[in-house]
């Protein structure tokens, strides 16, 4: 049996989505008839009807919906294909996109960063710094390839996903507080307490808030500062608490300037993900740097955590 031809497969997914021979032709740039008689080739070759024709209205028959989301597959891997083709004919130069959060890029990144340019020196790098939620969007209007977060509650059909690293949240409080003498803490003990968030719509804030809810807590005020940096010096002078993950807050610790206390009895954590568009295969750029982020998790401070 011979292959299929490319171009008919793309005939046939193209009039599968568009249901209109004229609008298939519009797209692909062919007369109406090249539309039809590609269609009609390829039922004679299968021997199959692909389409049930009533006038101007056309619907995929059974076998037809099987024989489109086969072409729509092959069609696929071959764009892959040919994207992989370009990176070996132009080796380590290209450009990869990645959106992260303000504390993934200053803490976690540097390092990967480094080894990536290290086997790319010609790849442009373009790091988007901002909230889960936009980096989302980004994502999903194509203005970047990759990007790294706390996982979604709901995540779009149209993402893909790998897990990343789950990590703890714990207590942290400025080294002067009366509950940091203590070597564990209880959620009730945060009654009263001024806590810092991170705003911006965070999941991490509303991983914590949950967490306070499911125990009755509240605190007494709720700030928002909008950057860990900020969260940090204003629980290191006594202005509240707030809940972190040790690798945010290592440098501190490492200094004596912080001081971080399990959660007894209430273990919050987070899933970390690398998440890109599920249409998309990913290129050697892409590829690379997601092994890449999952070795780095050797031998850094994420190495003792949960998960």
């Amino acid at each position: 049996m011979n292959p299929f031809d490319s171009r008919q497969l793309l005939t046939l997914v193209t009039l599968a989505r568009t249901r209109s021979f004229t609008e298939a032709a519009k797209e692909l740039h062919l007369t109406q008839s090249a539309v039809s008689h590609s269609v009609k080739a390829l039922e004679k070759e299968t021997g199959q009807t692909l389409f049930e024709r009533s006038g101007r209205y056309i619907k995929p028959t059974p076998v037809g919906e099987y024989l489109i989301r086969e072409a729509a597959e092959i069609l696929a891997r071959m764009e892959g294909i040919r994207s992989r083709l370009s990176d070996v004919d132009g080796w380590g130069r290209g450009r990869l996109r990645v959106g992260a959060s303000p504390a993934c890029c200053h803490l976690l990144l540097p390092e990967v960063l480094r080894e990536f340019k290290q086997s790319f020196p010609g790849c442009s790098i373009l790091v988007r710094s901002d909230r889960e939620a936009l980096n989302l969007e980004r994502l999903r209007g194509g203005e970047v390839d990759l990007v790294l977060s706390v996982a979604l509650e709901r995540e779009p059909v149209e993402v893909a996903a790998c897990d990343w690293f789950t990590d703890r949240l714990e207590i942290v409080l400025p080294v002067f507080h009366p509950l940091a003498a203590r070597r564990q803490l209880k959620i009730i003990d945060l009654e009263g307490e001024t806590l810092h968030l991170y705003g911006n719509e965070s999941r991490t804030d509303k991983v914590v808030l949950d967490a306070l809810r499911s125990q009755g807590v509240r605190a007494a005020e709720i700030l928002e500062v909008g950057s860990i940096d900020a969260v940090k010096e204003m629980v290191k002078i006594g202005q509240g608490v707030a809940f972190m993950a040790r690798w945010a807050v290592q440098k501190e610790l490492d200094e004596g300037s912080l001081v971080m206390r399990p959660v007894n009895g209430h273990t919050i954590e987070r899933l970390w993900k690398i998440y890109w568009a599920r249409q998309h295969q990913l290129t050697l750029f892409e590829e690379t740097f997601v092994g890449l982020c999952l070795e780095a998790l050797e031998g850094s401070v994420l190495a003792g955590q949960p998960g």
